[in-house]
C-alpha cells in the first residue's frame, strides 16, 4: 500500500467521500492543495466582519457561490478561484503543490500516511511524484467525459482518466459501496 493517495474528480464526484473514508478507517491524514488559498480566504472574511460561524460555510460549505457584499459582491469560490490560478501565477505556476509536497514531506518523515484529493492539474501530480503515490480519478456520470469549452474555469476541467493509477465509477447508491469500491481498488480489506 502506498503513503500517499492523489485523487482527482470534477465537484460532486466523490472525491471527499474517499478521503474521509482514507482518513475515518485507515488513518490517513488528508492535505488539500487549497489549503493555503482557503486560509487566505477565512483571513479576508474575518477582516471583512463576515461572523465567524459563517466563515466555514463560505470556504466549504453552502455559501460557497453566495455574493458577498462586503467584498464588492464577489463570492467565496470566485476569491479561491482567482486566488488559486491567476494570484498563482504571478509568483509561480507550482506555488500550491510545493507547499502540498512540504506539508506531505513533513507529514511522511512523522510516519503519517497522506491524501491529497483536490488534484486539478498535471503539474500538481508531476510535483508529487516524488512521493511514488497512488493515483485515482473519480468519476460521476458522465460529466467527466463531455465536451468542455473555454469558459470551464481551467481547475474544472477533467484529466484524462488514462493519466492514473485507477479509476472509480462512482455511480453507487450509498457511501458504503464506493468506499468498499476504493478499499478493492486499493487493495485494503473493507472495513465498514
Amino acid at each position: 500500500m502506498k503513503d500517499v493517495i492523489l485523487i482527482h474528480g470534477l465537484k460532486y464526484s466523490g472525491k471527499s467521500t474517499l478521503a474521509e473514508h482514507l482518513m475515518s478507517v485507515h488513518g490517513f491524514v488528508r492535505v488539500k492543495m487549497a489549503d493555503p488559498l482557503k486560509n487566505m480566504v477565512r483571513s479576508l472574511l474575518r477582516d471583512a466582519g463576515i461572523p465567524e460561524d459563517q466563515i466555514e460555510r463560505h470556504v466549504e460549505g453552502d455559501l460557497k457561490e453566495e455574493p458577498i457584499a462586503e467584498l464588492g459582491g464577489t463570492s467565496s469560490r470566485r476569491l479561491m478561484m482567482t486566488l488559486g490560478d491567476e494570484w498563482r501565477n504571478m509568483h509561480t505556476h507550482l506555488l500550491w503543490a510545493n507547499i502540498a509536497a512540504a506539508k506531505t514531506a513533513s507529514l511522511l518523515e512523522e510516519g503519517q500516511r497522506v491524501v491529497v484529493d483536490d488534484i486539478r492539474y498535471p503539474f500538481e501530480l508531476e510535483v508529487m511524484s516524488r512521493f511514488f503515490p497512488q493515483t485515482l480519478v473519480v468519476t460521476r456520470g458522465s460529466l467527466h467525459f463531455e465536451p468542455y469549452g473555454e469558459d470551464r474555469h481551467p481547475g474544472e476541467r477533467p484529466m484524462p482518466v488514462n493519466g492514473f493509477d485507477n479509476h472509480i465509477a462512482n455511480d453507487y447508491e450509498t457511501k458504503e459501496d464506493v468506499w468498499a469500491a476504493l478499499d478493492h481498488v486499493l487493495g485494503f480489506r473493507y472495513a465498514a
